[in-house]
């Protein structure tokens, strides 16, 4: 689970629960998690109003957030938006190559008119304002 959100509306409700995997979760997956999230909430009867139980993929364009979406995301090359220049410019994109003791990783590709330039770059995470991955 990557998120979870709960609408309280007039006569009923949406609990709307985001899971995710490495390599993505598939229809079927969604469609499995609901029936046995829903199953477990109706037998413990945990939400007393009347409610519509979602179960979905975050999506493609979901930014990254959270320590797990940058373990799930390892080999994936991101786009990130930094608070303040770390190592460069506030705009980096690479591949995500570790995560380690707080810390990004990224495998950046040599551009062509500085081939000397570091290929590896360390990103606290505090410093991330914004991370997306790119396709």
């Amino acid at each position: 689970m990557v998120e979870l959100n709960f609408f309280e509306g007039g006569s009923s409700s949406v609990l709307r629960i985001y899971v995710d995997k490495t390599g993505g979760v598939t229809l079927d997956e969604c469609v499995n998690l609901n029936r046995k999230i829903g199953d477990y909430l109706e037998t413990e009867d945990l939400i007393s109003r009347r409610y519509l139980l979602e179960v979905s993929s975050p999506g493609l364009d979901r930014p990254l957030t959270s320590v797990g979406d940058f373990k799930r995301k390892i080999g994936e090359t991101v786009k990130l938006i930094l608070k303040e220049k770390v190592q460069g410019p506030t705009e980096v994109i690479g591949r995500i190559k570790n995560l380690k003791d707080d810390n990004l990783i990224l495998e950046i590709e040599p551009q062509k008119f500085k081939p000397n330039e570091a290929t590896e770059k360390i990103i606290p995470l505090n410093q991330i304002a914004w991370a997306k991955i790119l396709f």
